[in-house]
């Protein structure tokens, strides 16, 4: 799963924060300020996708990473059809090794300022990113596609679950209704066969454990540790390709790797895909840290319903009116639950 192997978060007090204007601060004690102050601040927010008002440097964050998901798993699927090239951990580990690389170029052009962290606190966002993607490998490779949706789906309530025993997060119930439609929807448009085993079953459970895990550790990171996106992506970035590279020869042919072609318009797009995954990940981190872990939940399965409209629009994929009928559903819930959160938001 391509997009599984390029995720994460921000929250910043950093350089990040300065670019999201709408605070309304007063520079003047003049008594016609504030309500000045105050319109240009609600000028600078927009509403985002998945609900609530939004500063401007968020509802960025939110359409950039639809846009870098839908075109990086596109991409990795062209490169998979199109050249012949079926090696995705080791197109991840290209991802992560792009991204380091231009955090570091980044931080030298002065786009962002170094925030020290140390090893063993960013560890286990590292960790987690590498036990999403590696258990959802074995998952799907020992599962259904049909029983492998389910479990993607079982990412919502358990991130629910997980953050009420762990931070004591309470979500609403009128959140929680938003809920049913989108996971109800998405399980109609994308769950077909569903055959599991018991080894299988527990891949699946490990696999979304880590999934979730991620999530909330870097949206918990950026706050603890007082980074930013970029500060945090720069530190883990590093630790998750070094760890990529050793999943490589578990779930990929290193001789088809050696051995491989490696044509001109083949390395074109694998750059591209590189370029596409590092707004992923950027994106990623500062969705997750901007919003929350639920609200990242929502926005990965609103991607999935534009992945899956793009395919039969453009691609002209085979669909059905269940198919259809699930899609309108999923995005009933998209729409509820941004307008609650818009609602909630703004105190209603």
């Amino acid at each position: 799963d391509s997009e599984q192997a390029v995720a994460m978060a921000n929250d910043s007090d950093g350089p990040m924060k300065s670019a999201a204007a709408g605070d309304g601060v007063l520079t003047t004690t003049s008594k016609g300020a504030a309500p000045a102050a105050e319109k240009d601040g609600k000028k600078a927010a927009v509403a985002g996708v998945c609900g609530s008002t939004l500063p401007a440097i968020t509802a960025i964050g939110i359409v950039s990473n639809l846009g870098t998901v839908v075109g990086v798993v596109i991409m990795n699927k062209y490169i998979q059809v199109a050249h012949g090239f079926n090696a995705m951990i080791f197109l991840s580990f290209c991802h992560f090794v792009f991204t380091s690389v231009s955090m570091r170029v980044g931080l030298a052009l002065g786009l962002y300022r170094y925030k020290a962290a140390a090893t063993r606190s960013v560890l286990p966002v590292a960790l987690g990113s590498l036990g999403s993607v590696a258990f959802m490998n074995l998952n799907l490779a020992h599962n259904s596609v049909g029983f492998y949706q389910i479990s993607k789906l079982a990412c919502i309530p358990v991130t629910l679950l997980m953050g009420s025993c762990l931070d004591g997060t309470v979500v609403p119930t009128r959140v929680k209704v938003t809920l049913v439609p989108l996971v109800f929807g998405m399980a109609i448009a994308n769950v077909h066969d569903v055959d599991a085993n018991t080894t299988g079953t527990v891949y699946a459970t490990v696999a979304v454990l880590c999934t979730v895990a991620s999530q909330m550790f870097t949206a918990s990171l950026q706050k603890s540790l007082g980074c930013d996106a970029n500060q945090l992506l720069y530190h883990t970035s590093p630790l998750i390709a070094l760890g990529m590279l050793g999943l490589v020869p578990i779930f990929d042919d290193v001789a088809f790797i050696r051995t491989f072609p490696y044509s001109v318009p083949l390395v074109r797009d694998i750059a591209a895909s590189c370029v596409l995954a590092l707004g992923v990940n950027v994106s990623n981190y500062l969705v997750l840290g901007k919003t929350s872990p639920l609200t990242y939940q929502v926005i990965g399965h609103f991607k999935t319903i534009l992945t899956i409209t793009f395919g039969i629009i453009v691609l002209k994929h085979d669909t059905n009116r269940k198919n259809l009928f699930g899609i309108a559903i999923a995005m009933l819930g998209v729409i509820s639950y941004s307008e609650v959160k818009r609602r909630m938001q703004l105190g209603r």
